[in-house]
């Protein structure tokens, strides 16, 4: 998938992982998939595509924990 905000040689995309993002794109939903499976990068990618479509904007991404701050930090 392009988007001008991500580096495309920093993710390899997963057919599922784009199926999901596209639907998002669409309309509100939920995302939830096991450990280890993309959650960020799709939610990663829907956020970058709405925000290409404006001319300012911002995401805020929220966690549970500090361990999972780091991570994606």
């Amino acid at each position: 998938m392009l988007n001008s905000l991500i580096d495309p040689d920093k993710i390899e995309w997963r057919d599922y992982q784009i199926n999901l993002a596209q639907k998002a794109l669409k309309k509100n939903c939920m995302i939830v998939l096991p450990t280890g499976l993309g959650k960020t990068v799709i939610s990663l990618f829907v956020a970058s595509s709405r925000l290409s479509q404006l001319d300012y904007g911002k995401a805020l991404i929220l966690s549970p924990t500090k361990p999972l701050v780091e991570q994606h930090s």
